[in-house]
């Protein structure tokens, strides 16, 4: 999710996927799904809302904010209808992040992370965002680290390729950003293109 932007658990798939699933009502998507729970707690997620971990939510790149999905573990055959209220996850290879009580309703907490299935029942409005000034500039970040060597060693690699990444402190974490873009899209393009890397990033507004 856009609060946690690191793997909290363990099993982490290597298989890069950028999120690419049509934002239609009954499209699928299939891949790898993980959880985070109680440290994010009381934080805004990014359709305004603030996480709370004992609710049913998930984070997904790309779909509407507001979106009803159904996701189903594909281990167990269990089922919940979850809406989705973040960006996320920021590992590559992970399709979603769920709430801990989406992952209970899942039984994939002791997992971590679990195949599932995504289902679109109904699409949400991603006009609906909390108030506030117009976004002049738009940046990217490929990543939020524990481990300062982890973070330095992503920041240098992006600097390849991408314009000026940073290191940004933020609850404990690294997180690595590149940018400004004046535009989302070259943002978005941009962040299509860390696939190639074995990332998966998300757009945000230049703070």
């Amino acid at each position: 999710m856009a609060l946690a932007g690191v793997c909290l658990v363990s099993g982490c798939s290597s298989a890069p996927k950028t999120g690419g699933l049509p934002a239609r009502e009954g499209a699928v998507e299939r891949g790898m799904a993980s959880w985070y729970g109680q440290e994010f707690a009381g934080l805004p997620t990014a359709s305004g809302e603030i996480f709370d971990p004992a609710r049913v939510s998930a984070a997904h790149r790309t779909l509407p904010l507001g979106t009803l999905v159904e996701v189903t573990n594909e281990k167990n055959g269990l089922s919940v209808s979850v809406p989705i209220n973040d960006r996320g996850p920021f590992i590559a290879g992970r399709i979603l992040d769920l709430s801990r009580a989406a992952a209970e309703a899942l039984g994939a907490v002791i997992d971590g992370v679990v195949p599932v299935s995504i289902r679109v029942l109904a699409l949400g409005d991603n006009s609906r965002r909390p108030s506030g000034p117009p976004v002049s500039a738009w940046v990217v970040q490929a990543g939020a680290f524990s481990s300062e060597e982890n973070a330095v060693k992503v920041r240098d690699l992006l600097s390849r390729s991408y314009p000026n990444p940073y290191l940004e402190k933020y609850l404990g974490l690294l997180r690595v950003k590149f940018g400004p873009y004046e535009k989302r899209q070259d943002a978005e393009e941009a962040r299509e293109s860390l696939g190639t890397l074995g990332l998966a990033g998300i757009v945000l507004p230049l703070q």
